[in-house]
């Protein structure tokens, strides 16, 4: 049967309008043919009925209770209601005959849809599905015989088990069709899908039907101790419905929890047609444990509440909300074309989440990171889009974008990046990496001030590599220390050398952001410091400002003690990261470096022209030196020396080279000249 709330004829997308009024003509055909099925039926199996047979009243009165309490049959992905009345009602069409059993059948499906509210036609498939169903099983006993009741013993249990069972099939039958007008399913989709525990729930239930028209042949007194029996089924199938529940649902927000999402997941792809994508959608609410650790979990348990509320109403009815546990949540979105962009759908996740929370008189406001897997570009299984949904939330998070949608090469995790993370550790023990050196300019003078080192890989395969082939998966596999300590030591070696032959040189090495939590990282430069004869003022770390702004305690202790040692400290990609005037001087930091993003266009763009300005005289403000990153042109170069800016680099003054080339470039002769002379 199809319960009250599985479709609502108004107010649904025209494709399931369409659907709907397939399924009303489908029940108003089933309508139809019950009617001369029943006559049929009654005509083939019927007895002269007693109104004074106690019997006959307490079998009716059954059919109605076990129809008023269904048993809920928890399933994989959704629970089934089976009903007991099917099986009085068989053992009323045993005993009596099939006009009171169709009575009693019908009268108790009215009189429940009525109670439910159920749509006028699902009430008429349910009545004509029950009577259609009843009607073959009473069919099936007339050819056996003309009227009951039936004979238990011997060769008389054949009839009995064949109408039991063309009723379990004539019923599923006509269910699945039903089912699979208004989904738009394939009804042998529906069968196959939960067959065996149809199978099995139906003909365990279906097995009273005999064992009661047992018992009021013994004595019509042992009829009511069937009750007995049925609330220990009925009382069974709830505790374990709800026991399913519990395992497969969220107890705070009572949404569907990672296990469920997972089986919903891998429904939705089997079914999906095509020329079909499914996306998933991955929400994590960024700095939710602030929230938790100012207000108490108290008010973090009723904003994850309030959330899951908000997102459930802009969720579609096909679509799929899950809680995959602390402030992350899960979105399957199905039945999209291909090629359609799943932008749309996170930014409107975003907008929704960015209205403020009002949690116990307080407005909260949260900013919510979206990672996005589509199927089949990203995966074709639960385990791999949800697995590549949460790669793109982590780049979300890192770049502190509102989603980011899965690309393969973004992925740290991938087979060939696993692979490519061995070859690394090899190549780093082999001597595979080199430092290429890039020059960085005073602009006042034009001479070169200091020279960045910038790793790259030999690859025996590949070719050379740039850090950005690498670096990232060496921070993911553990290898980030010794590629770290392997650069320091070929960048000292090298400035220990051009000192040797009187160039006074300052080497710049850039840190990753895990280098910020290797709180021994100061202690390792010192060593290689003293190691080379070098003063710490030969020596300057980068560090990009996304790092510093997200690490900012850590950074803090570590960038303190290399300001303490004389280690200069640099803020790489300023402009990019969001720090604030007053996380700037909590650090210890001796310069700023314009991230090129900005420099770039500064001679064709006002606003970023204005972005370069302000951050000069900020830089100028709190003492600090700034650099100037991406400098292409001589126009670029001397707008930001009349601006004031210290230092200038990028290819106009030179491009990254091997040591040895550098070496003519770091020639005490104006870099000016050893430009003209190139």
């Amino acid at each position: 049967m199809i319960g009250p709330g599985e479709w609502a004829p108004r107010g649904v997308p025209s494709n399931d309008r369409k659907r709907w009024i397939v399924f009303r003509r489908y029940a108003v055909a089933l309508a139809f043919v019950a009617v001369p099925a029943a006559a049929a039926a009654g005509l083939a199996w019927r007895t002269e009925l007693h109104p004074s047979q106690l019997a006959l009243w307490l079998f009716a009165g059954f059919v109605i209770l076990g129809e008023i309490l269904p048993i809920r049959v928890p399933l994989r992905t959704h629970v089934e209601e089976v009903t007991l009345s099917s099986a009085f009602a068989l053992a009323l069409v045993f005993s009596f005959g099939a006009p009171a059993a169709l009575g009693a059948y019908a009268g108790a499906c009215l009189v429940t849809d009525l109670v439910n509210r159920t749509a006028p036609v699902k009430a008429a498939f349910n009545v004509a599905e029950s009577v259609l169903s009843l009607s073959a099983a009473a069919l099936v006993l007339g050819v056996w015989s003309s009227g009951p009741p039936v004979q238990l013993g011997g060769t008389g249990l054949i009839p009995v088990v064949v109408a039991a069972v063309t009723f379990f099939a004539v019923d599923t039958v006509l269910a699945a069709a039903g089912v699979s007008l208004l989904s738009g399913d394939s009804p042998v989709a529906y069968v196959r899908r939960d067959a065996g525990i149809h199978a099995w729930t139906s003909g365990f239930l279906l097995t009273l039907a005999p064992l009661a028209v047992a018992a009021e042949k013994a004595s019509v007194w042992m009829v009511p101790l069937l009750i007995f029996p049925m609330l220990a089924i009925y009382f069974g199938g709830r505790f374990a419905a709800r026991s399913a529940h519990r395992a497969l649902h969220d107890e705070l927000t009572g949404l569907p929890n990672r296990t469920m999402l997972r089986l919903r997941l891998d429904e939705v792809l089997r079914e999906a047609a095509a020329d079909e994508a499914v996306w998933v959608l991955l929400v994590d609410v960024d700095d939710f444990r602030a929230i938790n650790d100012t207000l108490g979990h108290h008010h973090g348990d009723a904003l994850l509440q309030a959330l899951a509320a908000r997102v459930g109403e802009i969720v579609d009815e096909d679509d799929f909300l899950a809680r995959l546990g602390g402030d992350e949540f899960g979105i399957v979105i199905g039945g999209r074309r291909r090629g359609d962009d799943p932008g749309a759908a996170a930014k409107h996740v975003a907008e929704i989440l960015a209205a403020p929370f009002h949690v116990a008189d307080l407005a909260i406001e949260v900013r919510a990171s979206i990672g996005v897997a589509r199927f089949p570009d990203d995966g074709d299984s639960a385990r791999e889009l949800v697995q590549h949904a949460d790669v793109a939330l982590h780049i979300a998070k890192e770049r502190h974008t509102l989603y980011e949608v899965y690309t393969e090469e973004r992925d740290e995790y991938t087979v060939d990046r696993l692979l490519l993370a061995g070859q690394l550790r090899r190549g780093i023990d082999g001597g595979q990496l080199t430092v290429f050196y890039q020059p960085k300019v005073t602009l006042a003078d034009g001479r070169i001030h200091a020279v960045e080192a910038l790793v790259r890989w030999q690859h025996p395969e590949l070719g050379l590599l740039g850090p950005q082939a690498f670096v990232p998966l060496a921070e993911h596999t553990g290898l980030i220390e010794q590629l770290t300590t392997e650069v320091l030591d070929t960048a000292l070696a090298q400035c220990a050398a051009w000192r040797r032959r009187g160039l006074d040189i300052v080497v710049a090495v850039n840190l990753s952001p895990r280098s910020l939590l290797d709180g021994d990282l100061p202690k390792r430069i010192a060593r290689r410091l003293s190691r080379w004869h070098l003063p710490p003022s030969a020596l300057q770390v980068e560090i990009t400002e996304t790092s510093v702004v997200s690490e900012i305690d850590s950074a803090s202790r570590v960038l303190d003690e290399l300001h303490m040692m004389g280690v200069g400290v640099a803020i790489d990609d300023f402009g990019t990261g969001y720090s604030s005037l007053v996380q700037l001087q909590r650090l210890h930091v001796d310069e700023i470096k314009i991230d090129k993003s900005f420099v770039l266009s500064m001679d064709t763009s006002r606003d970023d022209e204005a972005i370069v300005r302000s951050t000069i005289e900020l830089g100028r403000s709190l003492g600090l030196r700034v650099t100037a990153e991406g400098v292409q042109s001589a126009g670029i170069s001397e707008r930001l020396s009349a601006l004031g800016c210290d230092y200038g680099q990028g290819f106009y003054f030179g491009h990254p080279l091997p040591a040895d080339a550098c070496d003519q470039a770091l020639r005490p002769a104006p870099a000016s000249e050893a430009l003209v002379d190139a």
